[in-house]
């Protein structure tokens, strides 16, 4: 798995919390674009926008990475016109209700998989949005919010009675330090979410309880397959 973002400076959409937009926090300079060479990624597969977002520059975005064969894009902003597989995170506003598919919306062949962003006085909106996306078999990745510049919201008693325990604890996460969500919050969460009326298997997280790292997640490059390989099934002759 690789990263590239064409863009430079920061990114406009500026989410809550988001570490791309963090003084200092970015691996590499966000004043600069980062785009690995062909040779470097080989056969990899191509993470576009991991910081900044995919949808602003379009047009600019998927010229610039159009030389990577294997590649996936990132999207807070619901449109879904690219030439590769996309991830779209549907709650950019964590704290507001998701953007979940209106009437007559048909989810295109390339939408790989829903992001939601998670808190513990979010958990009502997270849960609607499930069941709106379930609906269409789309795979849902909760990515459970870090916070850096104060302390996590309370929780809304949504799951208090299931974490047994703290919700946020501070530590170091990847390389930079946050209140973090701790494992029992985290558990408890899943365990609901899994239990709800929708397809357990559809709902998973980014990472694992125990770890943060993508080689232990596997998540992008098991939904990038398939879904390329459903795109290439619905487009066959």
């Amino acid at each position: 798995m690789f990263d590239c973002k064409p863009q430079t400076g920061p990114c406009p959409l500026n989410c809550n919390q988001c570490f791309y937009n963090r003084p200092g926090a970015f691996y590499v300079n966000p004043d600069e674009p980062h785009m690995p060479t062909v040779e470097e990624v080989d056969d990899g597969i191509m993470r576009v926008n991991s910081g900044h977002d995919s949808n602003v520059g379009h047009d600019e975005v998927v010229a610039a990475t159009e030389k990577y064969p294997r590649r996936f894009f990132n999207t807070a902003i619901p449109k879904f016109d690219f030439p590769a597989p996309v991830v779209f995170t549907a709650n950019r506003q964590e704290e507001k209700p998701a953007w979940v598919p209106p009437e007559g919306f048909r989810p295109p062949d390339n939408l790989m998989y829903i992001r939601l962003r998670v808190s513990a006085t979010n958990l009502t909106h997270v849960a609607h949005a499930i069941y709106a996306w379930a609906f269409w078999g789309i795979p849902i990745v909760l990515t459970f919010m870090a916070y850096y510049d104060g302390e996590p919201p309370k929780n809304d008693g949504f799951a208090v009675g299931q974490a047994g325990g703290p919700l946020y604890e501070w530590k170091k996460r990847h390389i930079n330090s946050y209140w973090c969500p701790t494992r029992g919050f985290m558990a408890a969460v899943l365990r609901h979410m899994k239990r709800l009326e929708v397809p357990p298997r559809l709902v998973t997280m980014c990472g694992t309880l125990d770890s943060n790292l993508c080689r232990d997640c596997g998540n992008c490059e098991t939904y990038y397959r398939q879904t390329v390989k459903h795109m290439q099934e619905i487009g066959a002759e």
